[in-house]
């Protein structure tokens, strides 16, 4: 299986003029965006670095043991390979904000490429691992606008002055999605200068979204790409056809893109989703809809009140330190009211049984039934 690792070792040496952009070239700057550049990378437009030397900078701290948090271990690996290579260590970067609010729910990220094309590539960081980053994600799923998209468009609007007449947006993940929305309600003049914008496995958004007038004149410059088994990219609606990408792994593990197969320079890809991917799509969006606005509301908030209690800031921290972090999480589940409760362990017996029921259908056999959950009892 080749990766788009391996293609910054294939093609690497090609510089954008003799081989244009490509979708490829999208994903790994997407995928760098998840790095924290705070300080190596300025946040003012009037400055910009080069990727070889902002690369400079990020090993010069980590010689000084200044270890910044990582949140894949591979984007060490290809931030190095695209300072080395010659396709891309001289993409000028800048506009590096970074944004994390838990009373406001915020979990956001941006920077800006600048490529040796002409053209400015946004770039909206996917979520990072953390709870707020998380519990925003859900958010969407009732709300008309998120604090990150709020920002995207922010971001957008008020910078675009600065970029290259040609620009395009891109995101993994959550960016995906905040790439979408952006490009979709920015300022017409801004809008008018977008001449593509790509997600990778971003959710969807709520059917007042993809009415609006604003939203249709961006679909046709959208290219979404998804795994075989998406869940993540699948979520709520967009109205896009997506590509569909072949990956070397099963199951949720799609989600990350070091995982999605490429030849040469475009990715591999199959007709239609995997059964895993219809049976667990399908029963997502059927649960989804029996809910309205304020129970999606409510199981959001009670779900992550119970996250919230580990007093851990990430999903790897709570895992990390589960003999403190889980008995937190279970006495706060059991202060919930019995309403809650049954809310949320209704949430997590459904997400079992998903992905039971996809797990047997992958590979042809009947389903087995989920395990029963019970709500804690106080005391």
């Amino acid at each position: 299986m080749a990766s788009m690792i391996d293609y910054l070792d294939w093609r690497g040496d090609i510089p954008f003029s003799v081989d244009p952009f490509n979708e490829v070239d999208g994903l790994l700057l997407s995928q760098l965006a998840y790095l924290d550049l705070e300080g190596i990378v300025p946040p003012v437009f009037s400055v910009r670095v080069l990727m070889r030397n902002a690369y400079e900078r990020y090993c010069a701290e980590r010689e000084a043991g200044i270890l910044r948090h990582v949140t894949f271990q591979q984007d060490l690996t290809l931030f190095a390979k695209l300072a080395e290579s010659r396709r891309f260590s001289g993409t000028q970067i800048t506009g590096y904000r970074c944004a994390a609010d838990a009373e406001a729910e915020l979990q956001f990220s941006a920077m800006t490429y600048i490529l040796e094309d002409g053209t400015a590539l946004v770039v909206y960081r996917g979520t990072d691992g953390s709870v707020i980053g998380w519990k925003e994600d859900f958010n969407l799923s009732f709300m008309l606008q998120t604090g990150a998209q709020a920002e995207a468009l922010r971001y957008l609007d008020e910078n675009a002055v600065r970029f290259p007449k040609s620009i395009r947006v891109s995101g993994h993940s959550k960016g995906g999605n905040l790439a979408v929305y952006a490009s979709a309600f920015c300022r017409p003049e801004v809008r008018s200068r977008i001449i593509q914008v790509l997600s990778y496995d971003g959710p969807g958004f709520r059917e007042e979204i993809v009415e609006t007038p604003e939203y249709r004149s961006i679909v046709p410059r959208v290219r979404s790409f998804i795994p075989e088994s998406a869940v993540i990219g699948m979520l709520l609606n967009n109205s896009i056809d997506h590509t569909i990408i072949r990956c070397s792994v099963s199951g949720i593990m799609q989600h990350f893109a070091y995982n999605w197969e490429v030849r040469r320079k475009a990715f591999c890809t199959v007709r239609s989703l995997s059964r895993s991917g219809e049976v667990i799509n399908n029963a997502i969006s059927g649960w989804i809809s029996e809910l309205n606005d304020d129970e999606r509301k409510e199981l959001v908030d009670a779900v992550f009140a119970v996250f919230g209690a580990s007093e851990k800031g990430t999903f790897h921290e709570i895992n990390a330190h589960k003999l403190s972090s889980y008995p937190r999480m279970l006495k706060a589940l059991s202060k919930l009211s019995p309403e809650q409760q049954k809310l949320v362990v209704e949430a997590i017996g459904k997400m079992a049984k998903n992905s039971t029921n996809a797990l047997f259908a992958e590979v042809g056999v009947g389903k087995k039934p989920a395990p029963q959950l019970k709500p804690v009892e106080e005391g």
